[in-house]
């Protein structure tokens, strides 16, 4: 027998009250800049993100609070209606992580919030210039350059040096850095001042839907992240060597097959903008690739370069594109979870759970922007309360696995145990799964209701009528319902055990009696039993959320010795 804890560390609840907050934002806010084509949109987003952390600094002293916040509120911009969101994560994880570098090295005071507030808006700058090179390439580099001395040359101030001109830029982003730093101190001090005599007046509805996935997918939804990356460098790799029809070619082939499969990619070909900024790079590489030195406005290997810059651009923006579908997709969050990183997971999963709560009840956009203090101070004073519900959804319901191989004998096991329990005097509820062998293989299923003995037919590998087809077999909806019925919590009063036969795939992908599980888990006053396969027990305790198990292997635990952990757990 096994004993199953995931216990959630508080400074991974915080994080994920801040980065919901955060997120909520992003969403609400980058949602609406999305709509109106709003300039420095990222900017203005990035203000408003560091005067949150700022804020929450003078109120949670966490180290580490932040990167974890921001790396939460990066993945929930996945939500976001941008077809390229890869950008803007990894946008928000780095001010996140430049605010956590300043307080973590200077301490928490308002000097390091100021310093913080710099380094987080100035990447800003950085994370953009990045982005361009990694759409257009090195030869932005030369092309700017070029540029850059045409325009001071035009406007007569030649003596204005590069690195003057960087610092005039520069200045705007400090600027901006110390007056989001200096918005997050005022409204954190004030929400300390409110703090005593503030009641939360609504009441938090958790969205608690898990990842529905089966397990067999995820080895495929890896290698398709895999094999973006790799083709996306092969491609740029062509695009640098051979000649621009090659290029066009490996390009437009890959363009093709991912517009096919991701259908939200296309949401950048309807961009008029997207195809301006690539228009107007290449007239720019045309006239200015060899700095007007040879005596024309045209050159031809300007426009070669201007063509393979605006190729390249299309392809990163579509391959992100699918990237960021791929990184959409729950599989990967269940990787990560398989892979060590259950409690990031969990509090993702905690921030996605409110986030239908924040995005109602939050201010508009228009709100937001026009008085963004208001905004935070009322997002600081919830966010104690958050915190806490929080805390009560950390210790989930504790569940009794029975778990063995397929076909090795779980629904015996189960019928045996719970006639043992009855013994005791425990009253025993839910149902069993008994099944019908023909030619040595399964060709029928019951439900048997533990409490009357009650049995009905759930599902045959016979065709017949008002039966769902699932794999091999054929479901009767009576037997579905049967089993339903026998789950609801009213028919359920006085039981002391629960016992469901049994979860697998179907309830991975949000059917079978996933509903009913879901229902079962807000009422601790039952104790649940499943059954489940071995190789799929890891797979449902994170897809109901379950962080408290006691997992009983049928093939080395024996029923007594089972009935007597169970008791005294």
């Amino acid at each position: 027998m096994q004993i199953y804890k995931k216990q959630i560390k508080d400074i991974w609840l915080k994080a994920a009250v801040v980065g919901s907050l955060w997120g909520s934002i992003e969403i609400i806010v980058g949602s609406f800049f999305h709509n109106i084509k709003m300039p420095m949109s990222g900017t203005i987003l990035a203000v408003l993100g560091i005067s949150l952390l700022v804020a929450f600094g003078q109120i949670w002293k966490d180290k580490g609070l932040f990167w974890r916040a921001g790396l939460i509120a990066a993945v929930m911009k996945s939500v976001s209606p941008s077809a390229v969101l890869i950008g803007p994560m990894t946008g928000i994880f780095l001010e996140a992580l430049l605010f956590e570098f300043a307080v973590t090295v200077f301490g928490r005071n308002n000097f390091s919030y100021f310093l913080g507030g710099i380094f987080a808006l100035y990447s800003v700058v950085i994370h953009k210039l990045v982005t361009l090179l990694i759409i257009y390439g090195l030869d932005l580099v030369k092309i700017t350059e070029n540029l850059y001395f045409f325009i001071i040359k035009q406007l007569n101030i030649e003596n204005l040096t590069f690195l003057q001109a960087l610092a005039v830029l520069s200045s705007f982003y400090v600027i901006l850095g110390i007056i989001a730093a200096f918005i997050g101190l005022l409204t954190g001090k004030k929400a300390l001042k409110m703090k005593a005599t503030y009641s939360f007046e609504n009441t938090i509805e958790f969205d608690q839907k898990r990842d529905v996935v089966h397990p067999d997918e995820k080895n495929r939804s890896l290698l398709f992240l895999i094999l973006h990356i790799i083709l996306i460098i092969a491609i740029l790799t062509i695009t640098n060597m051979y000649s621009l029809t090659v290029a066009a070619a490996a390009a437009l082939l890959y363009i093709v097959l991912v517009l096919l499969k991701y259908k939200r990619a296309l949401n950048y070909f309807k961009r008029p903008g997207f195809w301006v900024q690539i228009a107007l790079f290449i007239l720019i590489s045309a006239v200015f690739y060899d700095g007007l030195s040879k005596g024309n406005y045209f050159s031809p290997e300007g426009m070669d370069a201007g063509l393979k810059m605006g190729l390249r651009a299309v392809l990163i923006v579509i391959g992100f594109s699918a990237i960021s579908s791929e990184l959409r997709n729950p599989l990967i969050r269940v990787l990560l979870y398989r892979k060590g990183f259950w409690q990031f997971y969990m509090a993702l999963s905690l921030a996605f759970s409110v986030l239908p709560y924040l995005m109602k009840h939050s201010a508009r956009p228009k709100a937001i922007l026009k008085s963004p203090e208001k905004t935070l101070i009322a997002n600081l004073l919830d966010a104690e309360y958050i915190f806490e519900q929080f805390k009560k959804m950390r210790y989930s319901v504790r569940v009794i696995v029975i778990s063995g191989g397929k076909h090795t004998g779980k629904t015996s096991y189960a019928q045996k145990l719970s006639k043992h329990l009855q013994a005791l005097n425990y009253n025993v509820a839910g149902f069993s799964a008994p099944g019908k062998f023909e030619n040595n293989l399964r060709s029928e299923f019951y439900i048997s209701d533990l409490k009357t003995g009650k049995s009905e037919l759930l599902c045959t590998n016979k065709i017949g009528e008002n039966k769902k087809r699932e794999g091999r077999f054929y479901f009767k909806e009576s037997g579905l319902m049967f089993g339903k019925t026998i789950l609801k919590t009213e028919n359920l009063v006085g039981s002391d055990y629960v016992f469901i036969d049994e979860l697998g795939p179907f309830e991975l992908k949000g059917k079978g009696w996933s509903a009913s599980v879901e229902n079962l888990l807000k009422h601790p006053e039952f104790k649940l039993v499943f059954l489940v396969r071995k190789n799929l027990v890891y797979d449902i305790l994170r897809r109901f959320g379950i962080t408290d198990a006691l997992i009983i292997d049928i093939s080395e635990d024996e029923i007594s010795e089972a009935v007597r952990k169970i008791i005294s757990e």
